[in-house]
């Protein structure tokens, strides 16, 4: 289950439960809150994962700068022992890393933007549940005097139950939707098949940059000439 799909079901499943004129909307709102504590708490570790792997991301992709840089030096001791072939494989070496490198760059910066978007959310989750402590008295009241006027089931759910936080809780399981949705297709970039495509893709990029490395090596060799 997605970071907000708990958020979610919570604020669908107890808003429909208030809808029910058999529950004590007083009741009802005491549990919603106690829910949504539960789920937000479950959603705060779910965030410090996701951080931690943003910040792995961004250690590996270092550790594959200083591998390419250390590529480079071999090929650069390679030449000085006057054996071309090895200091050009280095090379290749040292251009795969960096491939790899932008790669995981990449993924950083999209597991960082994921991670902001959740703790903004969260933040703002946060804010309507203490609003909704807040005025627990005065929306059970609210809600027991929109029941007994009998309202037209017309009305938006939070006009119907006589409390605009209601209305804003709607909003907010939609908003959660589409950022559990955005959170679900983030981590589609773990998947296998995307995994097998980037590698197939590196493979053609290696072809291509056989020129590159024919450069930097004629560079190398210019640089230890000179």
């Amino acid at each position: 289950m997605g970071i907000f799909s708990r958020l979610n079901r919570v604020i669908k499943s107890n808003l429909n439960a208030l809808i029910d004129q058999a529950e004590d909307p007083d009741k009802m709102i005491g549990q919603t809150v106690a829910d949504m504590k539960s789920a937000l708490k479950r959603a705060r570790k779910d965030l410090i994962e996701s951080l931690g792997s943003a910040k792995r991301l961004e250690k590996k992709e270092k550790d594959l700068q200083q591998e390419a840089a250390d590529w480079e030096q071999k090929a650069i001791l390679a030449l000085e022992r006057e054996d071309e072939d090895l200091a050009r494989e280095a090379l290749r070496r040292k251009s795969r890393t960096l491939r790899e490198a932008q790669n995981i760059r990449a993924r950083a910066a999209e597991q960082a933007t994921a991670v902001d978007a959740m703790k903004a959310q969260l933040e703002r989750v946060e804010d309507k549940l203490d609003d909704l402590k807040a005025r627990q008295k005065t929306l059970a009241a609210q809600i027991r005097r929109a029941r007994d006027q009998q309202p037209d089931p017309a009305q938006p759910t939070g006009d119907r139950l006589g409390g605009g936080a209601f209305s804003d809780l709607e909003r907010m399981a939609d908003q959660i939707d589409q950022l559990d949705a955005e959170v679900e297709a983030h981590h589609l970039l773990e998947d296998p098949k995307r995994t097998e495509l980037d590698a197939r893709f590196r493979a053609l990029e290696s072809e291509e940059g056989e020129d590159d490395v024919n450069d930097e090596l004629a560079a190398l060799k210019a640089k230890l000439g000179g």
